[in-house]
């Protein structure tokens, strides 16, 4: 098994006897095992560096696949704009390649940086052309995850029936494929939709399914996740004692985890027990 002193080790004797495709491979492989256990400052360093070498060498399948990872590390850091760069570099070379799934995996990618610049036009654009790519390749599992985008990007946009439209399609790919953990997702937008459409009911029984699927898969976040975006919806109902009780619950799943969702958490918890005292 290869750990990260083994590697570096493959680095310094591929160093020494100048051969920088082994020596790019080898830095993939601590990206690969730093992308794993979310170091992504570390990772994107090595992803460049390899990107860097397989270009010198002329290994532009290589080279696509460093800028695609490199390309998520940068969106995972928050500097969606650094990412358009590599990202669009990955494209380009996968086409010239004729490396469609490859093409499909860097557009995704460029999609979710789009979003976190809140360019959700150009996020859509993104993302339809990975569908067309994955109707093609007739690939359900890289159609799934570009319509999960698709529905998310749009109700970004404020496209609620588009968002719609493009997760119930989803809904039944995920059904067919039997994949749970994308059902908790687009259970999830499912709610989020309907909330922005005014049906906080039906957002309440979205949210209470996908937090029960994650509660089977034992993904604690996710259930945070669902949980905290249930009791939202509750609150919208004015049932606000529910809310407290769904929001603390989803409030420790986030302690537990030291997640980012916690301080939005906190200052929901805080909203509702002051409208809690002032309806009493």
């Amino acid at each position: 098994m290869n750990t990260i002193e083994s590697l570096l080790e493959e680095i310094q004797a591929a160093q020494e006897s100048g051969n920088l495709f082994l020596e790019g491979k080898a830095n993939t492989k601590i990206g690969k095992l730093l992308l794993e256990r979310n170091i992504y400052h570390d990772a994107a360093q090595y992803y460049q560096r390899a990107a860097f070498l397989f270009g010198e060498v002329n290994q532009q399948n290589h080279q696509a696949r460093s800028l695609n990872h490199l390309g998520i590390c940068l969106v995972l850091l928050d500097l969606p704009e650094q990412a358009l760069q590599p990202l669009n570099q990955a494209i380009k070379l996968a086409d010239d390649e004729g490396d469609f799934p490859l093409r499909a995996a860097a557009g995704g990618n460029l999609g979710l940086a789009y979003s976190a610049l809140n360019d959700y036009t150009k996020a859509i654009k993104a993302h339809k052309a990975v569908l067309e790519t994955a109707e093609d390749l007739q690939d359900q599992s890289m159609q799934l995850n570009a319509l999960i985008n698709l529905a998310d990007s749009n109700l970004q946009n404020k496209n609620f029936q588009s968002a719609l439209g493009f997760a119930l399609v989803a809904f039944d790919i995920a059904k067919s494929l039997e994949s749970l953990p994308s059902q908790v997702l687009i259970y999830d937008l499912l709610g989020m939709i309907s909330s922005r459409q005014q049906d906080l009911r039906s957002a309440v029984d979205y949210h209470q399914q996908a937090y029960l699927i994650a509660k089977s898969l034992g993904d604690l976040q996710r259930q945070g996740i669902a949980l905290a975006n249930q009791g939202l919806a509750l609150e919208g109902l004015t049932e606000l004692s529910e809310a407290f009780q769904v929001l603390e619950q989803a409030q420790e799943i986030f302690t537990l985890l030291k997640s980012d969702y916690l301080k939005k958490t906190n200052k929901d918890l805080e909203r509702i027990k002051t409208s809690l005292s002032l309806s009493a």
